[in-house]
């Protein structure tokens, strides 16, 4: 039987795209979207869906809840996120390009590990379930949003649009659509037509909406809420709450949690953009923090779909609130 959560929270999420994806005709016909203000807001929105990455391994691992495993697992990520951010500021085109691949692999095994926890099956992600999840957030307007696009890019990374040629982009694009296309198909032979109409409505969305918009309504409302209904079940402390129907004491929990590292990210953010001696534009400054931070989260969150999907096992005495 799938998780009530996990198939609410999916339907919540299709339901918010397909809605803006409705909306495309009249937000193109006015020129809504195209502002970087979109973006930056749903990356803001979303932030807070890594802010517990240092407290899941204690969930899922008993060796993982010792002192020296959590400090180690601290100085560790925040070495990892640092060198991205070192290499934004060495390499910035090249790091926006790796992003950019680290991000269609993320986004893709995300939506995988997904569907597999909300089904109750093992997690088997394939190239192209992946491709076809996380290609249409990246590539898509990569290809067909250039002039919108590549304006951002370069606010990035100066000579990262060279480097994505348009044969480079077109052969992306061509292979995220066979994806997507495969992905549907699969699905629906194997009796899944709900999840068959998903890719396709990503790539719908990512094909007509505003880059700006649709990146950053994907990122808050499709991605990061998706992750944190994940969250919410690997945490023991929500067992009993879910369990019985009660969604408000685990929200509750998960935002303290949230609350300090999320300030923590955005204090860093805001001191990039409003330092004196070495002031950065707010969409640079956003991106490179969010990428920094991306690849530590990254690999977490493989290690964490890697376990078995189901109801996590509770740590503490039976009943046990907080």
């Amino acid at each position: 039987m799938p998780d009530r959560l996990l198939l609410r929270v999916g339907a919540a999420s299709q339901l918010a795209l397909g809605g803006l994806l409705a909306l495309s005709p009249l937000i193109r016909a006015f020129g809504l979207g195209d502002s970087s203000a979109f973006l930056i807001t749903g990356l803001l929105l979303g932030l807070p869906h890594g802010a517990v990455d240092h407290l899941v391994p204690a969930w899922m691992s008993a060796r993982a809840r010792q002192l020296p495993a959590r400090v180690t697992l601290l100085v560790v990520y925040a070495a990892v996120a640092g060198a991205g951010l070192a290499a934004f500021r060495a390499a910035p085109n090249l790091a926006l390009v790796g992003f950019l691949v680290v991000s269609v692999v993320h986004f893709g095994t995300a939506d995988v590990a997904f569907r597999a926890e909300r089904d109750r099956r093992p997690i088997r992600p394939g190239v192209a379930v992946v491709l076809a999840y996380g290609g249409p957030p990246v590539v898509i307007p990569l290809a067909l949003w250039r002039e919108q696009v590549d304006p951002l890019l370069a606010a990035v990374a100066p000579q990262a649009p060279a480097l994505l040629t348009v044969e480079v982009r077109t052969l992306a694009l061509a292979t995220v659509l066979c994806a997507v296309t495969v992905t549907a198909i699969r699905q629906v032979r194997a009796g899944c037509v709900r999840d068959a109409g998903q890719p396709l409505l990503l790539a719908g969305l990512f094909g007509t909406v505003p880059p700006a918009l649709a990146v950053g309504a994907y990122f808050a409302a499709w991605h990061s809420c998706r992750h944190v209904a994940r969250l919410l079940r690997h945490d023991p402390r929500n067992t009993a709450d879910l369990g019985a129907g009660r969604l408000g004491p685990p929200l509750r929990r998960f935002a303290r949690q949230a609350a300090a590292p999320t300030v923590v990210a955005v204090v860093a953010l805001v001191a990039l953009v409003t330092w004196p001696s070495h002031r950065a534009d707010p969409l640079p400054a956003t991106v490179a923090v969010l990428a920094a931070l991306t690849l530590p989260h990254a690999v977490l969150v493989a290690w964490t779909d890697r376990r078995e999907p189901g109801p996590p096992r509770p740590t503490g005495r039976p009943g046990q609130r907080t």
